[in-house]
């Protein structure tokens, strides 16, 4: 099934997107998704199925994801950034924009945003977000990696079965996760999720009270990582993976994982006077898929808290 069915020249290339939901009436949001790294927009469907009724919703394919065409510049959070915001232009999606950022795509969001005039940025969600700081050393992590390598992450993780996406929505989104031009490009993009790091650092977005988004409304929903990792750490040891100190360095870090990561998360709330944390510990890191619902909520609540902003 097409789902992209808008092609948008962006003048090197050209990108495939959607527009989910109601007609845009003027002065609304654009709800703008950004995915994780090497990630297929198609795991969005459920959300938007929650807000088709009330929100104007853009899905895209990032360069060299399903219809989009490859791009002849690396992957990295600012080109990538850069192509979005010509894809707008090219389409003609005026401002305001509500951006959701899922895993790397936080980074991204906030790329965006400090990219645009703040006039143009309705409020932002972070849907268990990466930032600046990981418990990780390097990402992605060799010891970690050596211990989960091969395993399906979405059937150790129980995603397969807890997912709320329709038979067709989830037979599409693995039909494209599985393509050859699906592993090439996310081969090329995912060295860029750990050198995307040190960019958005350098912008010290998360200084306490630093507000860079002036009070628009910024809702931050964490999930229960730790969960996955240590689903995939079972499974690997199970299988003898990994070395005696490789599985020992992935214990020590199942050990911290939990604290780190939820003081990786209240660290958003500096980016807007206007906030609130959520946590649910009955999905993992893909929210988006297991309670859309939820992810669903936030937005409206960032829509609802950003009118008096806007108007």
């Amino acid at each position: 099934m097409e789902h992209f069915q808008h092609l948008a020249s962006i003048g090197t290339h050209s990108l495939s997107y959607a527009l989910r939901g109601i007609t845009r009436q003027p002065g609304s949001p654009l709800i703008i998704v950004m995915t994780g790294v090497t990630s297929s927009a198609l795991e969005w469907s459920a959300v938007c199925r929650n807000l088709e009724s009330e929100a104007s919703i853009l899905l895209y394919e990032r360069s060299g994801y399903g219809r989009s065409e490859e791009s002849p510049h690396e992957p990295d959070s600012l080109t990538i950034v850069d192509e979005l915001s010509k894809l707008l232009k090219s389409a003609a999606l005026e401002p305001p924009y509500l951006v959701v950022g899922h895993s790397w795509g936080g980074i991204l969001a906030r790329e965006f945003i400090a990219s645009r005039q703040i006039q143009d940025i309705y409020g932002l969600v972070l849907v268990d977000a990466v930032q600046e700081r990981m418990i990780f050393g390097s990402f992605p992590d060799p010891s970690v990696s050596a211990v989960q390598g091969g395993l399906d992450y979405y059937e150790v993780t129980g995603i397969t079965k807890s997912h709320q996406l329709t038979e067709s929505e989830w037979s599409d989104f693995v039909a494209e996760e599985d393509s050859d031009k699906h592993a090439r490009q996310a081969e090329l993009e995912l060295p860029f999720l750990q050198i995307s790091r040190p960019v958005i650092s350098q912008k010290q977005q998360l200084i306490p009270h630093k507000n860079i988004l002036q009070g628009r409304p910024l809702a931050v929903l964490k999930g229960n990582c730790a969960r996955d990792y240590k689903l995939m750490y079972e499974a690997g040891e199970a299988k003898g993976q990994g070395s005696v100190a490789q599985r020992a360095t992935y214990r020590d870090y199942l050990s911290k994982f939990d604290k780190a990561d939820d003081e990786f998360q209240r660290e958003f709330l500096n980016l807007s006077s206007l906030n609130r944390y959520s946590v649910t510990t009955k999905s993992g890191h893909n929210i988006q898929l297991t309670e859309p619902e939820l992810v669903a909520n936030e937005i409206r609540w960032v829509v609802k808290n950003g009118l008096e902003i806007i108007a």
